[in-house]
C-alpha cells in the first residue's frame, strides 16, 4: 500500500473511531475545557485509540514508517506516561523487526514513584543494556505545547543519555511548541498534523466543514477565539 494511502486510511480510522470531537460552540454547545483552563471547540483523543485494534496498530505502524523514512537512529525508546507508553512499546517491536536488532524500552512516569526506589523511569534500573550515552528516542501519542516532551528529554539527558529526537503520532503544529522544541534542540518526527487531519476530515465529509473552520480558527489564535466569545484566556504553556 502506498504511504499516502496508508496515511489516509489511518486518518479516516482515527476520525471514525471518535478520536476527534468538535462542538458547535457558536451554536450553543458547551466548549471543551482543557487542562490549561482554556476553552476550545475541539478535543483530540489519540491515546484512547489503544482500545481499537483496527486503529491503534495501523497508527503506530505509520509512525514506524516515518521514523524509518527519516532515518532516525536510536537504541532505546522512552514512552512518556500515559499516552506514549503503549505506542512506544509497540513501536519498539516494529522497529526491531525492521532493523533486526534489539531496542531497549523503558517508560517515564508523570511523577516520581512514591516508595520503593522513587524512580521516574521504569525498566532501566540494573539493566545492562542501558549504557551511558545510549541513543534515546522519547515517544508520546501527541504533542501540543511540547512541555512534557521537552521535560522528558531533559530528564533523559540528565541521566547521561543522548537525546536529539522525539516522536508522536499526531502533532498540533503549535507555534509555541515548534519554538520550544527548537530552543531545546529536539527534532520531532510525526506522520500526521492536526491541521492535516482536520482538512482531510472536512474534505471527506467525515467532519462538518463549519466545525472544522471553527477548530482551525481556534488553532490559529486560541486567545482571540476565547476572548471574542467572552472566555478568559490563560496563557498556559507560553
Amino acid at each position: 500500500m502506498a504511504s499516502d494511502e496508508k496515511k489516509r486510511q489511518v486518518m479516516r480510522a482515527i476520525i471514525q473511531s471518535g478520536g476527534i470531537e468538535i462542538r458547535d460552540v457558536d451554536g450553543g454547545e458547551e466548549p471543551f475545557v482543557y487542562s490549561s483552563k482554556n476553552r476550545g471547540p475541539g478535543y483530540v483523543d489519540i491515546k484512547g485509540r489503544v482500545g481499537f485494534n483496527k486503529v491503534f496498530d495501523p497508527m503506530v505502524d505509520l509512525l514506524a514508517d516515518t521514523l524509518v523514512a527519516d532515518k532516525v537512529d536510536f537504541d532505546m525508546i522512552v514512552g512518556m506516561m500515559t499516552g506514549g507508553a503503549l505506542p512506544g512499546y509497540r513501536l519498539k517491536q516494529l522497529i526491531q523487526e525492521h532493523i533486526g536488532r534489539p531496542i531497549v524500552y523503558v517508560y517515564q512516569r508523570g511523577a516520581r514513584k512514591v516508595g520503593g526506589h522513587g524512580e521516574l523511569d521504569t525498566g532501566d534500573r540494573n539493566n545492562p543494556d542501558v549504557v551511558p550515552g545510549i541513543r534515546t528516542l522519547v515517544v508520546e501519542e501527541l504533542v501540543n505545547f511540547a512541555v512534557t516532551t521537552c521535560n522528558g528529554v531533559a530528564y533523559e539527558r540528565g541521566l547521561g543519555r543522548t537525546v536529539t529526537d522525539a516522536a508522536c503520532i499526531l502533532c498540533y503544529e503549535n507555534p509555541v511548541a515548534i519554538q520550544r522544541l527548537r530552543e531545546n534542540h529536539i527534532e520531532l518526527h510525526y506522520p500526521i498534523s492536526l491541521p492535516e487531519i482536520l482538512h482531510f476530515g472536512g474534505q471527506e465529509h467525515l467532519l462538518q466543514s463549519q466545525a472544522v473552520d471553527s477548530y482551525m480558527q481556534f488553532l490559529e489564535d486560541p486567545r482571540a477565539w476565547n476572548e471574542s466569545r467572552g472566555f478568559q484566556f490563560y496563557a498556559a504553556g507560553e
